[in-house]
């Protein structure tokens, strides 16, 4: 497989596995990141192991499988950190000076996440943010600003 090669998550005609599924990660995330205390603003670190890009989520109680970035935010990674190995974002719910924006647009079809806007050298760039995102945030907000 190609190292820009991104691999499709999206489902236009998921199967029901696939949506209980990406229901029930979500589920479960939402309620992890409840025990663990979910966060507004934080730093977090991307890296790369071969040619996929994983997220590092600090307490995170699940599979180390379910932190793959894929599904155009691998190709995102790959632009912020110049395709690099590893990139670092102060994310936040709220709007600050200097940061930039993820827009969301949409759920995922299977339960699991949304799909968000991002800018790209000022090309709009579809990306997935899966349901671990509810893990952090608590839920699939309509902003995430971020900084690397």
């Amino acid at each position: 497989m190609p190292k820009s090669h991104s691999i499709n998550m999206s489902m236009k005609n998921s199967t029901p596995f696939h949506k209980i599924y990406g229901t029930l990660k979500s589920a479960a995330s939402k309620a992890a990141g409840k025990i663990a205390g979910n966060k507004t603003e934080l730093n977090m670190r991307f890296y790369k192991e071969g040619f996929m890009w994983y997220a590092d989520v600090v307490g995170w109680p699940g599979p180390k499988d379910m932190l793959l970035v894929v599904d155009g935010a691998d190709t995102f990674l790959d632009y912020l950190s110049r395709q690099g190995e590893e990139v670092t974002l102060d994310l936040s719910l709220d709007p600050k000076a200097g940061y930039e924006v993820l827009n969301y647009i949409n759920p995922h079809p299977a339960g699991d996440g949304a799909y968000y806007i991002a800018d790209m050298n000022g090309s709009e760039h579809k990306l997935w943010l899966c349901g671990v995102t509810e893990f952090v945030f608590g839920y699939m907000p309509e902003e995430v600003w971020y900084k690397k």
